[in-house]
């Protein structure tokens, strides 16, 4: 029983992983151009209102240059799902101060989940000092 279980187990696990390979290897070989009428927030980086293209370089990284400006900024990206729609596009969060982009939506009906900056850079956060490991 347990047995049958873990293959289940590891057969869900592979289609997931496959699927969101898949996903990505899409979103690898989409560029377009927008324009982007506000000055926003992408990657850290404070990017003017202007006309941008978006071109991917890696599986999960995509690639905003601004057309008339020498401003460009690489954000990471996740597959959040596939709609019928292909409409492309950027989706923005208000924020306090300046819009931030969240969402990339590419020709092929996939959209894609900006993950923040500040989430990167806080998991490269290293131990405090005077913290001893051991090995058993």
């Amino acid at each position: 029983m347990k047995t049958n279980y873990m293959k289940k187990t590891w057969m869900h696990l592979a289609l997931a992983v496959s699927l969101m390979g898949a996903l990505t290897t899409v979103a690898h070989a989409e560029a377009f151009s927008i324009e982007v009428p506000f000055a926003f927030e992408a990657g850290g980086k404070n990017l003017p209102p202007g006309a941008y293209t978006v071109d991917s370089v890696a599986s999960g990284v995509l690639v905003i240059r601004g057309a008339a400006s020498s401003e460009k900024v690489a954000i990471m990206v996740s597959p959040a799902g596939y709609t019928d729609s292909s409409k492309i596009g950027l989706v923005f969060e208000k924020s306090s101060e300046m819009p931030v982009l969240s969402v990339v939506k590419l020709g092929s009906g996939l959209t894609m989940m900006v993950i923040p900056a500040k989430r990167l850079a806080s998991g490269l956060t290293l131990p405090p000092k005077g913290v001893a490991l051991s090995h058993p």
